[in-house]
């Protein structure tokens, strides 16, 4: 079942809310997030123009990239936050939860990291390209493009059961908002909070 347009705006909140509100555990490693964070650190390379050119790539030849990168942005961040985790192979990882195994975009992240590799070996997190490769296709299919931190390091735990607190596909505006809530987001943001009163009490569904 596709996505409408409904839809995808409100995983798309929920995936900004994770970016601003700096809920990626991922990044201690790092000492923090921050804008430009491989600035400098791939030589004259610009890792965030690798990921973009690569995800337009994908894009031009496949549009339903743009729901499923959203949709994998969110699972990720979901559960331990910004990691990657969904990522890992394995019998239990949480690639194999059962909220998990519709879940599509994988190649695209694989290119756009083989692509970042090419030029920059083992300094760019896949957790950091989920996230640049969400707002280029964001900005891609037309919504505003809107800045990212970076600077996470890839999560080692991947646990299936971990993924099972997911809102499931029926939930609600409402519950989807509140299962937001209670990983530690919330909708007090001025620049945000016009997007959740207008979709907190429309029943829509997350496929």
């Amino acid at each position: 079942m596709s996505m409408t347009n409904s839809k995808i705006v409100l995983l798309a909140v929920g995936v900004i809310f994770f970016n601003l509100v700096g809920h990626c555990y991922g990044a201690l490693g790092y000492g923090g997030l921050q804008y430009g964070f491989y600035n400098g650190k791939c030589r004259t390379s610009d890792v965030e123009d690798i990921v973009r050119r690569t995800v337009y790539s994908k894009y031009l030849t496949n549009r339903k990239i743009a729901p499923a990168l959203i949709r994998m942005q969110f699972h990720d961040c979901f559960v331990t936050g910004c990691d990657a985790s969904i990522l890992l192979d394995g019998p239990n990882t949480e690639k194999t939860s059962p909220p998990n195994l519709s879940v599509r975009g994988y190649d695209v992240i694989d290119a756009a990291k083989a692509a970042v590799e090419n030029v920059c070996p083992g300094v760019v997190s896949c957790a950091d390209i989920i996230v640049m490769a969400t707002r280029d296709v964001v900005s891609f299919s037309g919504g505003a493009r809107y800045s990212v931190q970076t600077g996470r390091r890839d999560g080692l735990v991947s646990l299936a059961q971990n993924a099972l607190t997911l809102p499931p596909p029926t939930s609600s505006g409402v519950k989807c908002h509140s299962s937001i809530c209670s990983q530690g987001i919330h909708s007090h943001r001025h620049d945000l909070s016009p997007w959740w009163s207008h979709y907190r009490n429309r029943s829509l569904f997350i496929v």
